[in-house]
């Protein structure tokens, strides 16, 4: 269980170096790096703390690198929404439900 956390959160710097370096074209600088670092290491606490929950600590943790990585893709899940909302020339509300800009919906 403790590999598999230190894997995920090995994975998780690389997502957020990857980003870093590939959109804003700089390395990171030390603390942009410690929050990822604090949420996986509270993460490897409540295992230490919950055993019997471990497996889902861990699922979790891969579940977060996982919607991080989606985010990174340079054309992911944002982007295809994006295109989609303006192909469509309307504004998705709550439910998915498109409608016309400037109507109301209520």
């Amino acid at each position: 269980m403790k590999k598999s956390l230190v894997a995920a959160w090995l994975f998780g710097e690389a997502i957020v170096i990857w980003r870093l370096v590939h959109r804003d074209h700089h390395m990171p600088v030390p603390g942009e790096l410690w929050g990822i670092t604090g949420l996986f290491a509270l993460l490897g606490g409540a295992a230490e703390i919950f055993p019997q929950a471990g497996q889902v600590i861990v699922m979790a943790a891969w579940g977060l690198d996982v919607a991080g990585f989606l985010n990174v893709l340079p054309k992911g899940l944002g982007g295809q929404i994006n295109q989609t909302e303006k192909a469509q020339g309307g504004a998705t509300n709550p439910l998915g439900a498109t409608q016309p800009q400037g109507a109301q919906s209520g």
